[in-house]
């Protein structure tokens, strides 16, 4: 009799190690949940960027506005006979 409660609780131990650590155990769930989050996260970022580009792109099709503006804001660019001004504010602690 003790021999067969020794064996019964051996096997109840082995199905909840198998259980959790075994072939599609639940460790091996919560890992394979982890890396679909992780996936989920950078395809979403990703389709973001698709789409932004995909908007850059029918804006260049569109017209040289978008192009102007690029260039005035990125590389400082002007207009020939056009007159460049930067406003410089004085530091506050200079007129000490």
């Amino acid at each position: 009799m003790k021999f067969l409660a020794l064996l019964l609780i051996t096997f109840i131990l082995y199905l909840g190690y198998d259980t959790y650590y075994g072939r599609n155990g639940v460790a091996q769930y919560f890992q394979a949940k982890k890396q679909y989050l992780e996936a989920s996260m950078i395809s979403e970022s990703l389709e973001k960027r698709n789409q932004n580009l995909r908007e850059d792109i029918a804006d260049l099709k569109q017209g040289n506005k978008i192009v102007e503006d690029i260039a005035r804001t990125d590389l400082g660019m002007v207009k020939q006979n056009e007159t460049f001004y930067r406003v410089i504010e004085k530091d506050s602690q200079s007129k000490k």
